[in-house]
């Protein structure tokens, strides 16, 4: 069952990433022009953003198996879509199926773990998933660059979207045969009034962060930020509402009385906001070195090979409180991280990547080792019955932190940057950016300090009133 769940996820990260190195492919055969590639990229992070609390709800109601295997029909049949695009129009339509479908997918992933497996095994479980959502995000780069550089029958970057349809069918008929059907007793209809509010209040604070630095820091990005208050509070009185009279809301808002759950969703919002780092290291690695797309991503490595033994190793520290192990493993990446920055700052020599390999091991191994764990302290607890509801929310929050750290850290990178060029300009635009990462990773690990409160709480017998 695990495989075909993980697919699914690998199959929705990759896609995020992928098309990073086929953009300028994209742009040369289809004459698409600068906006259209970037909104390659943002179309998808926005509908994928937008549609995770929905997609989690949709399958509480309607059955996770179901929803798992619709949104693996629908991102298999835009893949198809995207790699037979005439135009970027085209194109653009199929990638936003594509995201829409991947926000069906992604959240069934963790409500199936959380409802299938028993508490003792969901921290493995949250392992492996850390696993393949750094290998997905890693990877995507190196197999877009891969696929594109052998260029498959001619396919040329045609061939990033067209390999998801074999791996999807297959994943669509395995999840037939292997992943067991499971519903909530209680969410019996979907609550539209709530997907509307919630998809206002996303959309004016995911948009602007997407677009907003692309187009120049227009007026309308503050005005959206401002008007998403009101909204949110219009969400949250519909909410109320819906849950007095008995309804079914999109989101359970009983969740948030939870105190381990709402401050662990405040610290992925934050831990995950490291993936600006990412982002920068292409660019570094790419605009200044001049680096072909398929080394720069062979470069990832010592961090990917780091990330992923971290991950798939979380269960041995199974004695140390979750509270202490998020802590330890936040200031550890974020260590990597200032290391990083120093060792980028003013580089001016032939092979600066090399220097840069134990920030990379200690990046890999805080967040490897902060992911997964930050995943079950979330959902610890959680009832079966929420865990859609609960499992949209945890993705949203990481979507959005992704989204933030996107931008402020690259609005600060191409701040330093201006009109330099060359490997010390892009040096010290590496150093000035991931100051931000480094900034939000302590404030994660700072964070979680608060549930070791709880935990200690939790273990002197503490009611539970006394914790709120």
């Amino acid at each position: 069952m695990l495989p075909v769940v993980f697919t699914a996820a690998f199959m929705a990260i990759v896609d995020v990433f992928i098309v990073n190195v086929a953009a300028p492919s994209i742009q040369t055969h289809l004459h698409a022009s600068e906006d259209e590639v970037q909104w390659l990229v943002a179309i998808y992070v926005l509908a994928y953003a937008l549609g995770l609390i929905t997609g989690g709800r949709l399958g509480d109601i309607y059955g996770r198996r179901r929803l798992l295997r619709l949104g693996l029909a629908g991102f298999t049949i835009a893949s198809a879509l995207c790699g037979a695009a005439p135009s970027p129009g085209a194109l653009l339509a199929a990638r936003l199926v594509q995201g829409l479908s991947a926000a069906l997918m992604f959240p069934q992933m963790l409500s199936v773990i959380q409802v299938e497996f028993p508490p003792e095994e969901r921290g493995r479980c949250f392992a492996l998933l850390g696993a393949v959502q750094g290998a997905g995000a890693i990877l995507g780069q190196i197999l877009g660059g891969g696929l594109i550089s052998l260029n498959v029958l001619g396919m040329d970057w045609r061939s990033v979207f067209l390999i998801n349809v074999p791996v999807g069918i297959v994943a669509f008929v395995a999840a037939g045969r292997l992943v067991p059907e499971s519903r909530s007793e209680s969410a019996r209809r979907l609550d539209l009034g709530g997907v509307a509010l919630l998809s206002l209040v996303l959309g004016l604070i995911v948009f602007p962060l997407v677009e907003g630095r692309q187009a120049g820091w227009p007026w309308w990005v503050p005005v959206a930020f401002v008007a998403a208050l009101p909204a949110g509070a219009l969400w949250l009185a519909h909410e109320r509402r819906v849950t007095a009279r008995g309804g079914a809301p999109l989101v359970e808002l009983g969740l948030f009385r939870e105190r381990r759950f709402s401050i662990g969703v405040s610290v992925v919002l934050l831990f995950w906001m490291i993936t600006s780092f990412f982002l920068l290291l292409g660019l570094y690695f790419q605009n200044g070195l001049g680096y072909s797309p398929i080394v720069s991503g062979l470069l990832f490595t010592p961090l990917a090979v780091t990330f992923v033994t971290a991950s798939l190793n979380t269960h041995r520290f199974g004695r140390i409180p979750h509270d202490r192990l998020l802590t330890g493993a936040g200031t550890i990446a974020s260590g990597g991280l200032l290391i990083a920055a120093i060792t980028a700052s003013g580089t001016v020599s032939a092979l600066p990547a090399a220097g840069l390999v134990p920030a990379f091991v200690l990046v890999g191994l805080g967040t490897g080792l902060f992911m997964p764990t930050v995943t079950t302290a979330v959902l610890r607890g959680v009832p079966t019955a929420s865990a859609g509801s609960a499992s949209g929310v945890l993705s949203t929050a990481q979507q959005v932190g992704n989204a933030m750290g996107v931008t402020i850290a690259g609005t600060v990178f191409f701040s330093q940057l201006g009109s330099h060029t060359g490997p010390a300009a892009y040096g010290d635009a590496l150093a000035v950016g991931t100051l931000v990462a480094v900034g939000v990773t302590l404030s994660a690990a700072l964070l979680a300090t608060r549930l070791r409160e709880r935990a200690v709480a939790e273990r002197a017998g503490k009611p539970q009133a006394a914790l709120k």
